[in-house]
């Protein structure tokens, strides 16, 4: 159980950051402003809907990866 549990956290967290960079890298292709992507973490900046859907996703996948982390080692602590 714990070694799927394991696996999963892996996936979801690599999974989450394909999805963050790939919405990074739709916005700067789109918008030409690859400062725009550096600064995109601190500032506003105006995403379409598609690459802040592809960010929100990843961002989500992200944090479920840090909670069944946190759920891992509290039932299951190495």
């Amino acid at each position: 159980m714990d070694i799927v549990l394991f696996g999963l956290e892996k996936t979801l967290l690599l999974v989450g950051i394909v999805c963050v960079l790939t919405g990074m890298v739709r916005y700067g292709k789109r918008s030409q402003d690859w400062k725009g992507v550096a600064t995109m973490f601190y500032k506003r900046i105006h995403m379409s809907v598609a690459e802040y859907k592809w960010y929100r996703l990843g961002v989500a996948m992200i944090v479920l990866a840090i909670a069944l982390r946190i759920v891992l080692l509290t039932f299951w602590p190495a």
